[in-house]
């Protein structure tokens, strides 16, 4: 999902920043740690994932910039890549309410999870991994869903998309992406809802909806959680940007492939 500039906060991220500073209380020396950002480039991150030409990273559309904390890696997508060199307390304190520091932010979070060992799994899948992983994810969703059920996506991945529209039938897949140049496209004969106007048909025709991590950079996964709940829909979250928030969160996370 392109990460639309949105200067406003999240209350999930100031939750998950509350939940981070209580965690590592007890650890005050981590907070003089010096954390290193650097965008990736797109070998660096995705390799090369053929068939698939036209995830948002191969179009130029986001980068993934990667935190290292203590030789432990977190990566984060987002359209407002930068570097950023100081310590874990002053990333603490970056004010949320630009991309580029919720993006440092969820790095750097990533980077320390994996380092106290909250969960790992924090680096990007390459190469045919994003084909694996697409796949194992509609087959997890396929086990999980009624036979008629439906499925909604929130961000523009097209191996997800490939293999959900392959198992469950395109018929079952509502997808929706804020990027203006996916909205209106059929992609795997599935159509590109705005991600805007669409949460509520999704939230209404689906059982389960998975969630881009990048919601959580652009500001929007509080509105979304918030629609998938008030129609019981289960929510789960994507990808590597969100891999430790979500475990703080405790929100379920799909990502088979990343290392």
């Amino acid at each position: 999902m392109k990460c639309i500039e949105n200067n406003k906060s999240s209350d999930l991220l100031l939750d998950v920043r509350k939940i981070v500073l209580k965690n590592i209380k007890s650890l005050s020396h981590l907070l003089d740690e010096s954390v290193f950002v650097e965008p990736l480039g797109v070998e660096e991150a995705l390799g090369d994932p053929a068939p698939y030409k036209d995830f948002a990273l191969q179009r130029g559309e986001e980068k993934l910039i990667e935190a290292t904390l203590n030789g432990e890696k977190g990566q984060a997508f987002t359209s407002r890549p930068s570097r950023w060199r100081g310590t874990l307390e002053e990333v603490l304190l970056l004010p949320l309410n630009l991309e580029k520091n919720r993006a440092i932010f969820l790095a750097t979070v990533n980077a320390l999870g994996r380092h106290l060992g909250w969960d790992d799994h924090t680096i990007h899948c390459k190469d045919k991994a994003p084909d694996r992983c697409g796949r194992k994810m509609a087959e997890f969703v396929s086990e999980t869903l009624d036979p008629s059920a439906k499925v909604g996506i929130i961000g523009y991945q097209p191996a997800i998309i490939k293999h959900m529209a392959e198992v469950l039938g395109k018929e079952r897949v509502k997808l929706c992406d804020l990027n203006p140049q996916n909205i209106g496209k059929d992609v795997f004969g599935v159509r590109v809802l705005d991600g805007d106007t669409a949460l509520e048909e999704i939230a209404r025709d689906c059982r389960v909806c998975l969630i881009t991590g990048s919601t959580l950079v652009n500001s929007t996964l509080d509105r979304i959680l918030q629609t998938m709940e008030t129609r019981g829909v289960k929510p789960f979250i994507y990808g590597t940007t969100a891999a430790i928030p979500a475990k703080l969160l405790g929100i379920e996370r799909l990502c088979f492939e990343a290392q």
